[in-house]
């Protein structure tokens, strides 16, 4: 004897009989092996309700998609961090290594870039990373632009003036 799937199922708890869309598709057909079982167990409860089930939704695991990282976005990133010099060396060793390894720059240095600074794969946050990028903009134009730094600004340019001419 050929064993096949059930593909309807009865609840007697709630007096219902459960299919998928598909089944009751194939049954409304009125004959075949899917109507043959529908019918039986209409026939065997007659005061049942058909209910169509939820499909099972496949879902993965989202991609965590980064928009707006690229290679300047990270450069400026980098250089927010108080060991900047450091991470930049990085940075670009693992650039240099991609590309001597002939593979693909950005995926490699994207990955070094999460590592370092999503350690624990929480979901590394472009909003407040955008927002970091944006304030130290913002301090340093504002350090750059204080009346401290421009005469020392106005010192060096003079210094390489004395230098060239």
């Amino acid at each position: 004897m050929k064993k096949h799937a059930v593909r309807f199922t009865v609840d007697f708890i709630n007096q219902k009989i459960i299919g998928t869309k598909a089944s009751f598709d194939k049954a409304s057909k009125g004959f075949g092996p899917i109507y043959e079982e529908l019918a039986e167990k209409v026939a065997k409860h007659p005061d049942f309700a058909l209910i169509v089930k939820e499909q099972k939704k496949h879902t993965t695991k989202a991609k965590k998609t980064y928009y707006g990282m690229d290679f300047d976005f990270m450069e400026a990133y980098i250089s927010t961090r108080k060991n900047a010099k450091q991470l930049m060396e990085e940075y670009e060793a693992v650039k240099k290594k991609a590309e001597d390894s002939k593979i693909s720059v950005y995926p490699l240095t994207k990955k070094w870039f999460l590592g370092e600074f999503d350690p624990d794969k929480q979901g590394f946050d472009m909003e407040k990373a955008k927002k970091e990028i944006s304030d130290y903009r913002i301090a340093t134009a504002v350090i750059s632009a204080s009346p401290a730094s421009a005469e020392k600004q106005e010192e060096e340019q003079s210094n390489d003036l004395a230098l060239v001419g």
